[in-house]
């Protein structure tokens, strides 16, 4: 403690992320000599935010009431809001028509949106938010570390389609992402891909022809005797992935590539045995990434060698390896200027896409529907979620706000209580020292200022 209201932080080593250390200020005094697994798990006892935890009705609701000692000045009228589970968006969806739920946060789709639209009563609006669609190849698949299959995998896909056909009928600007690092919009976003493998069925088909590669009789490509059929893994019952295949499948096949399908439930696609398989796991794929302000989290992605199951990097599914590459994301850690870090950011990803280890797609879009009768609600597409400023909103004394998973836990210190539902929840209890915004940045929140000293030399 520098003075009551100072606090110095001393690192042994430059640390350019350390703002995420403090996304959320956890109260000692109540917390200390709790076992670490399950403080919280199932109540949050305390809280910083303009509101406190009251009770959690499995199968059925969180409540949240009034917090009478918040230190801000939110001077809103809501005194209780419901956190409401439901089994799905559809059901969602009858819950805002019926009246039950007044406040609705779903992943959209087009059929979705079309009933939300049609709901007397609703204002809403869309966006794009930090969770982005990819699909992948596993360069454990010798066909697959071949550079001129995946350009033509890149080439042969109608990626405007897809947008026009998922995204755009919900978020009609709504733009292909060209970074893996950066987000649309944001300030150290710069497309390093879209220019560099534009559409081009001719030219897939003739890097594949160029390289020796031959139909066979059932009009798919044999290169050096492998034929090119690829398994598709993705999670089922899922509207736009669903989707995503079939464009894809049509597109390819018209070049000589076939995919087949290998969907499967979330939770065993997502785990991490899984995800760091081999090719006799997994070929291709159709999954999604979650950005964060300060991308250091993802940092493994990008890693020749780490603690994964395969060797690499505990985030680099794709088993790819760019020695320059490596050594420019590991120096992020150590720049403190953020416009050289973002700089370093965007130099790696450049050479990281040009060898097109995965395909960028997009960004989800959002869909925040509410009650005509409260004023205030506004998207947050980040990890904050749409209850960021639910202290301000007026209209109504208790609103129910829909959710489509109960969550797990309300341990934020643990990786259950990190998932979207439990971080949408304690938004509105617990603060830090910092929040992010509406445009993806770091703002301070429990503190008026912060920066890093580093030491001259």
């Amino acid at each position: 403690m520098v003075d009551e209201k100072t606090v110095l932080f001393a690192f042994n080593e430059i640390y350019a992320p350390w703002q995420t250390l403090f996304s959320t200020i956890l109260p000692a005094h109540v917390l200390e000599g709790q076992p670490f697994d399950t403080a919280w798990d199932d109540a949050i006892t305390m809280g910083s935010g303009p509101f406190t935890f009251v009770e959690w009705a499995p199968e059925d609701r969180i409540v949240l009431a009034r917090n009478p000692d918040y230190w801000g000045e939110a001077g809103g009228d809501v005194q209780t809001l419901n956190i409401v589970f439901h089994p799905d968006a559809a059901a969602g969806a009858d819950a805002l028509d019926d009246g039950e739920i007044d406040v609705f946060y779903p992943q959209p789709y087009v059929s979705l949106m079309e009933e939300v639209d049609s709901i007397d009563g609703i204002e809403w609006v869309t966006g794009v938010g930090p969770v982005w669609e990819y699909f992948g190849f596993n360069q454990d698949d010798l066909r697959l570390q071949q550079l001129f299959v995946r350009q033509a995998f890149t080439q042969g896909i109608n990626r405007e389609a897809i947008m026009d056909a998922v995204v755009r009928p919900i978020t009609p600007d709504a733009q292909l992402l060209g970074n893996s690092v950066w987000l649309n919009g944001t300030a150290s976003y710069e497309d390093h891909y879209n220019s560099l493998f534009p559409y081009d069925p001719a030219a897939a088909e003739g890097l594949l022809s160029t390289n020796g590669c031959v139909r066979g009789e059932d009009g798919i490509h044999v290169c050096n005797g492998e034929r090119l059929s690829f398994s598709w893994a993705t999670t089922s019952d899922n509207e736009a992935r669903d989707l995503h295949f079939e464009l894809a499948r049509a597109d390819l096949e018209a070049i000589g590539i076939e995919i087949t399908p290998d969907f499967g439930p979330t939770s065993e696609l997502l785990q991490t045995a899984n995800l760091q398989g081999g090719s006799d796991v997994w070929q291709t794929t159709n999954l999604a990434w979650v950005a964060q302000p300060d991308p250091a989290w993802g940092n493994s992605r990008f890693y020749c060698q780490g603690d994964a199951l395969n060797g690499f990097g505990a985030l680099n599914f794709f088993r790819y390896c760019d020695e320059e590459v490596d050594v420019l994301i590991r120096r992020t850690d150590m720049i403190i200027d953020p416009s050289e870090r973002a700089a370093t950011y965007n130099q790696a990803d450049e050479l990281w896409l040009a060898a097109t280890p995965m395909i960028p797609m997009y960004q989800r879009p959002t869909l925040l529907a509410w009650n005509s009768q409260i004023q205030g609600p506004g998207d947050n597409p980040s990890q904050v979620g749409p209850l960021w400023n639910v202290g301000d909103w007026t209209g109504l004394e208790e609103v129910s706000f829909g959710i489509e998973n109960e969550p797990e836990s309300m341990n934020v210190l643990e990786p259950a209580g990190t998932e979207p539902e439990t971080r949408f929840i304690t938004t509105a209890v617990l603060e830090g020292a910092f929040t992010i915004t509406p445009d993806f940045e770091y703002a301070p929140l429990l503190v008026e200022s912060a920066e890093p000293i580093v030491p001259e030399g």
